[in-house]
């Protein structure tokens, strides 16, 4: 069988061929259906506001301090923690921390540790996502994961 490096013989190339040999072997392992896949840099979590309602929510990573946000309808948010090592798909919890009711005056607040996304990207489409839904009447939110 006639490996690569016999198929083609890269010393003594100039930089133009030298890409050229780069192409032709990129497109050699992608005719191979090898799959070269991303190094993960990030944990990402996405959270949306799916109700009418403005929510305000405040979130952490790990021991960190609360910060507030505040989402409007229909708006997305999405937070990442960068990995000290590539591929290290470790990083602190993510929490966050609302009132769940919606009537003037009342508190009920909900905590929640988040699932998060290892990715090589800290874009929407990467993160776990959650979406704030009403829970049953129009008097309660909760945040449940978003499976679409």
């Amino acid at each position: 069988m006639t490996t690569m490096s016999q198929m083609f013989n890269f010393r003594g190339m100039n930089a133009i061929s030298s890409r050229m040999s780069i192409a032709l072997v990129t497109l050699l392992v992608m005719a191979a259906g090898i799959t070269v896949t991303a190094t993960n840099r990030f944990a990402v979590v996405g959270v949306e506001n799916g109700t009418q309602v403005t929510i305000r929510l405040q979130h952490k990573w790990g021991d960190g301090a609360w910060r507030t946000d505040v989402l409007q309808p229909g708006q997305r948010k999405w937070f990442w923690q960068q990995y000290d090592e590539p591929n290290e798909n470790r990083s602190p919890k993510f929490f966050v921390r609302f009132d769940s009711d919606l009537n003037p005056g009342e508190v009920f607040n909900i905590n929640y540790a988040l699932k998060k996304n290892a990715q090589p990207a800290h874009e929407w489409a990467n993160a776990h996502k959650y979406i704030f839904k009403y829970d049953g009447s129009r008097k309660y939110i909760d945040l449940l994961e978003n499976r679409n």
